[in-house]
This record gives C-alpha cells, structure tokens and sequence, in this order.
C-alpha cells in the first residue's frame, strides 16, 4: 500500500493537520481537519436563516441547520476525496467525521483508515485501540 501517495493526496486536497497515526502494518490510518471556506458558511448560514424559526430561538438555528448543512457538506466532500483514494491506489477503507462543538464550527476532524483489498477494517475498533 502506498502510504505516502495517500498522506500527499490528502495533503494537497486541502486538508489540515494531515497526520498518519501509528496503528497497525495491514492498515493505515489518518487524522487531518476539514476546514469550512467561506462559501460554505455564507451558504450553512443562507440555509439556516431561511429555514429556522425566530420563535424557536438560537439553538434551533445552530443545532438544526447550520451545524448539520456544514457536516452534510463536509461528508459529501470528504466522501468524493475517500472514493478517488481508494480508486487510485486500489484499497478499502473506512472514515469517520466528528460532531463540530457548536464554538467551533470552522472544521470537522475527521479520521481515516485504509487497507489493502483482503484486509478487514474495523474503524471502531481503531478509534477505541488509538483513543481518539
């Protein structure tokens, strides 16, 4: 498995913090950051400005809409990045994006795990071992 190719086509997808972390010889695994451009939040906030209900207060705003399109849009973009990955450099893999704090909606982080074809990836199992 190309463990560099996959680190350098994370990195120069844009991703932040990229870090391989020591798990396990069949299986790779990577934690980096998803950073929000300004695009997608002017659109997360378009989006729960449209939608939310003054009545229902801020809460609503952040924890019904605005936090979720940003994780939806995070998940779609990290989704493509994943396929291209395991396409190009022929593996199986798993990934997983943690719940953004509602303080800190600039980025999601997100952990990543792959492996040759034969190999079975338990991502649970990976973030329990590693204790992320």
């Amino acid at each position: 498995m190309d463990t560099s190719g996959i680190f350098g086509f994370l990195k120069n997808e844009g991703f932040a913090d990229v870090s391989k972390m020591d798990y396990d010889e069949d299986i790779v695994v990577f934690k980096f950051l998803y950073e929000f451009n300004k695009p997608e939040l002017d659109a997360a906030k378009e989006y729960a400005d449209e939608n939310y209900d003054e009545d229902n207060g801020e809460d609503e705003w952040y924890e019904e809409y605005y936090m979720p399109y940003l994780t939806d849009t995070a998940a779609d973009n990290i989704r493509n990045v994943f396929d291209d990955i395991r396409e190009e450099f022929e593996v199986e893999g798993d990934f997983i994006i943690y719940e953004m704090e509602r303080e800190n909606t600039d980025g999601c982080e997100v952990v990543m795990a792959f492996a040759n074809m034969e190999v079975e990836i338990n991502l649970d199992d990976i973030i329990e071992d590693l204790n992320l």
